[in-house]
């Protein structure tokens, strides 16, 4: 009777060491997976921003008038921004406050949460005999006596390169707005996951991206150069001006970025700071975290130092 019930004991014990063990591993699989997605998701939004305004060998004079496109959804060459006439090309990034009105393009985007659109070329050339029908490219010329500096569309690519006979390369036209959905899956018996999603034009289509799930809000704050000739931002704000836009050097990047999965008899009552956007306390039972980094627009910031 005595070794039975010492038995139980250890039983019981050994039970009960097994189940904390597998509720900690559980949690430390939950949040290297926070982790992993909340650094992932940066990677992404780094490496674009940092392309951004890469408009292949064309480099914008500094007097150039940056065009703010009124509608990021709208894919007509002819709405972009470029203007061979005036040498005027669009604004490299744009951004929408969490008060901000909803792009079209743009479904089941989570309350509150910002925007940030990036304009550019795609990095690699092609020649100018493999334009695809359909596809938006810049040509830029590299001939002295072309009348352009560059073309924009989908035809009509005629301009050279240095020697003035051959026809210069292109580069595909690329916008990508990113942008935090209320799911990962929103079809059907959608899910409640927040996700970072892409709307992509490129190839002469719009494609809506999933890319990092558990990334419950993005904030980002613009730093401002103080002039034309400035590489460096001198300010930052959530809400640059129309003529700011074309300014924008760097940009603070601010992810909160929660588990998947709740964690049971777990309450957050922490309170999260985003940047200029303020903070949030979202409670609920999920872990959570934030992620910070500026950002530098390498080609705006770079044609003027």
């Amino acid at each position: 009777m005595v070794a039975l019930t010492i038995g139980l004991i250890l039983l019981a014990g050994i039970t009960t060491l097994i189940v904390r063990q597998s509720s900690s591993r559980t949690e430390l699989e939950k949040t290297s997976r926070q982790i992993e997605n909340g650094r992932y998701a940066m990677e992404i939004l780094r490496n674009d921003i940092k392309l951004a305004g890469y408009y292949g060998e064309y480099s914008p004079p500094l007097t150039t008038s940056y065009a703010v496109p009124a509608d990021p959804c709208d894919i007509t060459a002819a709405n972009q921004g470029w203007d061979s006439g005036t040498q005027g090309v669009p604004v490299p990034v744009y951004g929408y406050t969490g008060a901000a009105t909803t792009p079209s393009c743009v479904t089941n985007r989570l309350a509150g949460t910002s925007i940030l659109v990036v304009r550019r070329t795609a990095t690699p050339a092609i020649a100018a005999g493999g334009a695809v029908a359909g596809t938006t490219y810049l040509q830029v010329s590299r001939c002295n006596t072309d009348t352009s500096a560059f073309a924009f569309g989908t035809s009509g690519f005629n301009l050279k390169q240095k020697d003035c006979a051959t026809l210069a390369p292109l580069h595909k036209y690329i916008v990508r707005l990113y942008y935090i959905s209320s799911c990962s899956v929103c079809t059907g018996s959608a899910d409640t996951v927040p996700t970072l999603k892409m709307v992509e034009f490129i190839d002469g289509a719009q494609t809506t991206i999933p890319l990092v799930e558990g990334i419950e809000d993005m904030q980002f704050d613009y730093g401002v150069a103080a002039s034309s000739t400035s590489g460096s931002p001198a300010t930052y704000t959530t809400t640059p001006t129309v003529d700011d836009w074309g300014n924008v050097m760097a940009i603070r990047v601010n992810l909160l970025v929660r588990n998947n999965d709740p964690t049971a008899g777990y309450t957050d009552t922490k309170t999260y700071a985003l940047g200029g956007a303020g903070t949030v306390t979202p409670g609920g039972p999920y872990m959570r975290h934030v992620y910070s980094q500026v950002v530098r627009l390498v080609n705006p910031s770079g044609r003027r130092e």
